[in-house]
């Protein structure tokens, strides 16, 4: 079958057909996927039939794959293993380790809820995240949507005198900073040890297509060099001006959707869905920014 591509979004975000990745993948379909994701940055793959074990294999065709840390259960104690036999998935779902709902007290479902602000994948790490892959093995019958925003076209849309400010200033992302905004999620010292914060540049140009774009959402925290709270001010004005309608794509799961992004020109976020009751099972792998900017040691004051 030929591969056909589909716009989804007049802005960004396509669909691809014609290409089976359970059975690999010719040379020109793997660059066809990398021109894609160079253009449209959000690509959907309907009716993709994998496992763990190929989903890895496809994704780090494109790259270094990051490693699921250890979450804490119900009892407070780091959950290894289970369900889910492989370090380089991410556990996308309301399930614990034996695949029963989590129960509503469970810290996992607290640390899960932060997925629902607008967010960029691991740019709370110095190394961040080129591409993310998230596979749906399992959806409930309404809601669990994803919203994704483009951030090159909402730095296009800027007036020229924002870009002008935003020149040249650093933002700090942490992990603790956005899962402290919603669901309460506590962090032992372990943990925070483990997952510093790091910084970025607040504008950074995307490799792939040589665009500028936004690099900000819940994980980031303030701007070095700035009072926290004028930084935290400018971080939301940047935000709610990114996802305004115009810039967004609203991706409603079918079992088998295979959805890559790149996390590097846009923002997501998970919508609601009555997690109590339903099964929402995705599994996710991540690409290592092998290429990252690392931020300047003296940053502009504001």
């Amino acid at each position: 079958m030929s591969i056909s591509i589909k716009q989804l979004h007049p802005l960004f975000a396509a669909e691809m057909r014609g290409a089976d990745l359970a059975g690999g993948i010719s040379a020109a379909t793997r660059r066809a996927i990398q021109q894609a994701m160079d253009d449209d940055a959000v690509l959907v793959l309907p009716e993709q039939r994998l496992d763990d074990a190929t989903q890895i294999a496809f994704t780090s065709l494109y790259g270094p794959l990051e490693l699921a840390p250890p979450v804490r259960g119900k009892t407070g104690t780091f959950i290894d293993g289970g369900r889910i036999r492989h370090r380089e998935i991410f556990d996308v779902s309301n399930l614990d380790e034996n695949g029963r709902i989590l129960d509503l007290d469970d810290q996992r479902r607290a640390y899960g809820e932060g997925n629902q602000l607008w967010h960029t994948d691991s740019s709370f790490r110095q190394k961040s995240a080129t591409w993310s892959l998230l596979h749906a093995r399992v959806i409930p019958p309404d809601g669990g949507d994803t919203e994704f925003a483009d951030t090159r076209a909402a730095y296009d849309a800027l007036p020229q005198a924002m870009k002008d400010r935003l020149d040249g200033l650093i933002a700090e992302h942490s992990i603790w900073h956005s899962r402290a905004q919603l669901g309460g999620y506590m962090p032992t010292e372990e943990e925070r040890e483990a997952r510093p914060p790091a910084q970025h540049p607040v504008v950074r140009r995307h490799p792939g297509s040589g665009r500028k774009a936004l690099y900000i959402a819940s994980h980031a925290s303030h701007i070095a060099g700035w009072p926290v709270e004028d930084g935290r001010a400018l971080l939301r004005e940047l935000l709610a001006f990114a996802t305004q309608p115009r810039f967004v794509y609203t991706h409603k799961w079918r079992t088998g959707d295979l959805v890559i992004w790149d996390n590097r020109c846009t923002l997501h976020r998970a919508t609601p869905f009555e997690s109590a009751h339903y099964v929402r099972d995705l599994r996710r792998t991540t690409v290592i920014d092998t290429r990252v900017e690392v931020a300047q040691e003296s940053c502009r004051v504001g």
